[in-house]
């Protein structure tokens, strides 16, 4: 019965003992991505947000003629309703302020009435559901003023969408009315 022992230990040693000089390379990462992708998910971008200035720009050109609209610097067209340069200051960083707005689909047909939306209070760049575009054209109000604001949709709620009625991609048309400001304190 000892040779038994001893011849399964001397196995044992010589299936064990190749394993243990070898020496195993460990696995490199998995990467799907490349530049060639991301340079096309780039160019695919920049398409789409063309096309969707381009089809902003001839709804302004043919069919909503009776306003001026100017290009703000975010991207976004808008022209103001009611504008009162006396009434207050402009909203800056940390104000809580309080507006309503609605949001149209470029082709006319209601995403969101204001009383779906509105009225909103948030605190200006600090709190999240203040979309980009929205952030940018409050301060360009005073309290009472009141805009119509096509948002392309990466001013808006860019590739997400806002995981309800506006989908991916989607620009659309807003009228925007800041009813009041809090001024942060200092």
């Amino acid at each position: 019965m000892q040779w038994l022992y001893n011849a399964v230990k001397i196995v044992f040693v010589l299936v064990l003992l190749p394993g243990c000089s070898n020496k195993v390379e460990p696995r490199k990462p998995i990467t799907n991505s490349s530049s060639s992708t991301i340079e096309q998910s780039i160019e695919d971008n920049k398409k789409r947000y063309a096309a969707e200035e381009k089809a902003i720009e001839k709804i302004l050109e043919t069919i909503d003629t009776t306003r001026t609209y100017q290009r703000s610097a975010n991207g976004f067209y808008y022209t103001f309703i009611r504008k009162d340069s006396t009434n207050g200051d402009f909203p800056k960083f940390g104000d809580r302020v309080t507006f309503e707005y609605d949001a149209v689909a470029l082709n006319g047909d209601t995403i969101y009435t204001k009383e779906e939306l509105s009225p909103i209070t948030k605190s200006l760049d600090q709190e999240y559901g203040i979309f980009r575009g929205m952030r940018a054209s409050l301060k360009l109000m005073k309290t009472g003023d009141e805009m119509i604001v096509y948002f392309p949709s990466y001013a808006a709620y860019g590739y997400y969408g806002d995981n309800n009625r506006i989908g991916a991609n989607t620009p659309f048309k807003s009228r925007v009315k800041l009813l009041g400001i809090n001024l942060e304190e200092k």
